[in-house]
């Protein structure tokens, strides 16, 4: 294909942090894919640790 027939196509998603949040939110909901409990006070808190890790310092040094 010669660079003159070739095309550039962008499609741009300005929302799209908010559809992966909230997939992972409903993921973490369903109690699919989490992989650590936090227990705090007696109360159980289902996470993924990859999302605690992007988010925090202490849980990406503790991982």
């Amino acid at each position: 294909v010669e660079a003159e027939e070739m095309m550039e196509y962008i499609q741009e998603f300005p929302e799209h942090y908010k559809v992966i949040l909230d997939r992972l939110n409903e993921q973490r909901e369903q109690d699919h894919f989490t992989d650590i409990t936090l227990i705090v006070d007696g109360h159980h808190f289902k996470a993924h640790k990859a999302v605690l890790a992007a988010c925090s310092q202490f849980f990406y040094k503790f991982f």
